[in-house]
């Protein structure tokens, strides 16, 4: 009888800490399916072959006005690797392909950034940003309409004009993204006022 009454009192207490943290352990349990599903995605696009066509990540500007910036010098016997795609302060930029945000962070170099992981595990990343998009967090799904933040002139920009740092990491390394980039269908229907910035114009 005494066992039986402290099986129930353990029970009761137990029925009580699952109400009362009810909340929590509901969180932490859909924060680890969350996290599964995460990894499955990613090992989803690791599988896939590598995009061969990227969207033009800044909007309004057409490939022909990207002047190649690609292993130009920099500071500290650095070459560019990447891209620089000018455009005003504030122009949305939006994400080159189907992929998974796995990094939103601010460094010397890049100022505001925003990584992306896409197909055949390459990292498309962004630098520069004014600000993020709003609500934008690590995890989320981007297609080529996802806005992820805005041209700016953040990290060793500053100071300089405002530009878009667009690079593209494979897994032998940096790769030109110029060849890779494609007009926009919307933008081949506009016209643009955006400038082509020569090669000589400083930027980092």
């Amino acid at each position: 009888m005494r066992k039986k009454l402290i099986r129930l009192t353990l029970l009761f207490v137990s029925l009580i800490v699952i109400l009362i943290n009810g909340a929590a352990i509901y969180a932490g349990m859909s924060l680890v399916a969350n996290k599964t599903l995460f990894v499955v995605h990613m090992a989803r696009l690791y599988a896939k072959a590598p995009d061969q066509n990227l969207a033009m990540p800044v909007q309004g500007v057409m490939k022909s006005q990207i002047a190649d910036t690609w292993h130009v010098p920099r500071e500290g016997d650095r070459l560019h690797e990447g891209q620089d795609i000018f455009a005003k302060r504030g122009t949305p930029v939006l994400s080159a392909t189907d992929g998974y945000v796995v990094r939103i962070g601010e460094n010397q170099l890049g100022g505001q950034t925003v990584s992306v992981l896409g197909a055949g595990g390459r990292i498309y990343y962004y630098a520069h940003l004014d600000s993020y998009a709003p609500n934008i967090a690590t995890g989320d799904h981007a297609t080529t309409q996802t806005v992820l933040g805005y041209v700016g002139n953040t990290g060793n920009a500053a100071g300089g004009p405002t530009h878009l740092h667009f690079g593209v990491y494979a897994r032998e390394g940096a790769l030109n993204p110029l060849p890779l980039l494609s007009d926009r269908p919307e933008e081949e229907k506009s016209t643009t006022n955006t400038p082509k910035i020569e090669r000589g114009k400083k930027s980092r």
